[in-house]
């Protein structure tokens, strides 16, 4: 299992985004990484490790940007290194995603995109196809969600995914299917994440995907949409009555329970 958290806001986020992945690290943690976007694009730091290990060797909570996403790893596609570490980026970093669950259909996508000789893939992990997919969407004239439905619908397989992108800097995209998803709303800063462990100190204002949704999320608000259909879904925003100290792997089990 792995761990995902997604954060736009109004200020800088690494150290929240930090946080939140050191409290996702019970669901198991062999690496992990963030993706910042700032003035000078999208900065992805990562290696092997606990979040603790990997924050003294990069120092991960100075990253600059106010949207970001996060990642705790877990291996499933490929052995424990900084390449396999998410968050993975497109060849021409315009695009960084992170994944949980696996993507059946990988490889066969890979020998797709490969075939016109503009994709060089980094790591051995299925997660990095989504990038690419991405990447070829937009070459094609797609916006950049148009280009994250597309990639969606080829995926096969499970899957929680955050995405941002250089060419939408105020937006963070967001995906489930088969794999746990969460959005924690606040007027200003509003949190993704695979777990509400990774927001739960902050945001106790609630909206769980469902499977084959996907949501656009901004600091002002958000919308969620069928992936296979264009009409915006309205869902009920739940109240947490969770306490703090409920942090842990008793609150995730209660998550997936309900």
């Amino acid at each position: 299992m792995c761990g995902i958290v997604g954060i736009v806001g109004s200020g800088a986020v690494a150290p929240l985004l930090v946080e939140g992945i050191a409290r996702l690290q019970y669901l198991g943690c062999d690496s992990c990484g963030l993706a910042t976007l700032n003035e000078l694009g999208i900065e992805v730091l990562k290696d092997v490790g606990v979040v603790e290990e990997v924050d003294s060797k990069w120092n991960l909570t100075s990253a600059q940007g106010q949207l970001g996403i996060a990642h705790t790893r877990w291996a499933t596609h490929g052995e424990v290194s900084q390449e396999n570490a998410h968050p993975h980026l497109s060849c021409d970093r315009q695009f960084a995603v992170v994944h949980n669950g696996i993507i059946s259909n990988y490889e066969k996508l890979k020998r797709e995109v490969q075939r016109g000789g503009r994709h060089f893939f980094f790591s051995e992990t299925d997660t990095e196809i989504i990038t690419h997919l991405l990447e070829e969407f937009c070459l094609r004239g797609a916006s950049v969600e148009e280009a994250f439905v597309q990639a969606l619908r080829r995926l096969e397989g499970t899957f929680a995914v955050a995405m941002i992108s250089s060419d939408e800097p105020e937006k963070i995209f967001c995906a489930r299917e088969k794999s746990p998803l969460i959005l924690g709303i606040h007027s200003g800063t509003n949190f993704v994440g695979s777990d509400i462990n990774a927001f739960l100190p902050y945001r106790r204002q609630t909206v769980p995907l469902d499977d084959g949704e996907y949501a656009v999320v901004s600091s002002d608000g958000y919308s969620i949409r069928a992936i296979s259909a264009p009409e915006k879904r309205y869902k009920k925003v739940v109240e947490s009555d969770w306490k703090i100290e409920s942090v842990g792997k008793g609150a995730y089990e209660h998550y997936m329970k309900n």
